[in-house]
């Protein structure tokens, strides 16, 4: 058991590594910083008194080295354009976006497993077939469009909404709503497919066959096998409610991680960049770390595979 659980955390540590390696290289292989932040019109001298000041005048390897052992200590270095530490940057943005996350995680998993789940029981009928289409709907239909569409109807006709930031309750729905439906959308078809095959299940059927009430063959038997099966998403869940957030905050100016992400994209700003993608590729690794323990206490059989 133990072996198990160090060889998935080793796994897990060995990923954010690989991730920290290929963030930092890819992103100082795309252009000379100072040339970038500077501009073509400044001088050798400009540029050099650039490097030197952010240590960019050293071979990358010597760099990655340095920021390895800055990550470490969670030193994640200087804003190349507000010249503030990266953390005070990322965590002026990070509030906001979690604000905003923690709702659309519950209203998404409050709305997308029971119409699964309600789905899988009534298979075959209008009820099913009804809340599959809006589950298609929902998961084609993009986020950026979603948005647009929202603040076009309840914005700019309608004026019943604001239309961007986040003063009040009010500015709250449309985002999440934006959000919510795509992830609610992939929970419900998942939750459908992983509640009929637990309704198969050789426990289930011996659970009828003692006479046992429907109410508690479902909730006792089939729901909690479905779960362990719904399980396997939830970390991936995290990954692409960031991916949303990217979008969605830059549709209704939301002054969270995602439209920090895209202005430092534009400007060039390295070491916020660096940040932003490692905190969301390290939150991704968590939650499947996190996912893939839980699984190994809620299903006995994933632990007879240690040896």
């Amino acid at each position: 058991m133990f072996a198990l659980i160090f060889r998935i955390v080793l796994r897990a540590a060995f990923t954010l590594f690989l991730l920290t390696a290929c963030v930092f290289f890819a992103l100082h292989l795309t252009g000379d910083p100072a040339r970038i932040m500077l501009g073509n019109s400044a001088d050798a001298v400009a540029l050099e008194a650039f490097r030197e000041q952010w240590g960019l005048n050293r071979p990358l390897w010597e760099q990655f080295l340095v920021y390895l052992q800055k990550f470490v200590m969670l030193d994640m270095g200087t804003s190349y354009m507000t010249g503030l530490p990266v953390k005070e940057v990322f965590l002026s943005a990070f509030g906001p976006t979690m604000s905003l996350m923690i709702p659309t995680a519950i209203v998404t998993l409050l709305f997308g497993i029971p119409t699964g789940v309600l789905a899988a029981l009534k298979r075959g009928t209008r009820t099913d077939r009804a809340m599959m289409v809006l589950s298609v709907f929902g998961y084609a239909v993009p986020n950026f469009f979603m948005g647009v569409l929202l603040l076009l109807v309840f914005s700019i006709w309608l004026g019943w909404l604001p239309s961007y930031g986040n003063g009040s309750v009010w500015h709250y729905i449309m985002p999440i709503v934006t959000m919510a439906t795509s992830e609610a959308a992939i929970f419900s078809r998942y939750a459908r497919s992983a509640m009929i095959d637990a309704m198969r299940l050789p426990c289930v059927r011996a659970a009828r066959m003692r006479g046992l009430p429907e109410s508690r063959v479902i909730w006792l038997h089939a729901l909690p096998n479905a779960m362990l099966s719904i399980l396997t998403i939830l970390g991936f869940f995290i990954g692409t409610l960031v991916a949303g957030a990217v979008i969605t905050e830059n549709v209704f100016s939301w002054p969270g991680v995602g439209k920090l992400l895209v202005q430092s994209v534009a400007n060039r700003d390295i070491p916020v960049v660096q940040m932003i993608v490692l905190v969301t590729g390290a939150s991704l690794v968590t939650a499947n770390l996190c996912m893939d323990l839980l699984a190994l206490v809620v299903n006995p059989r994933l632990r007879k595979g240690d040896n």
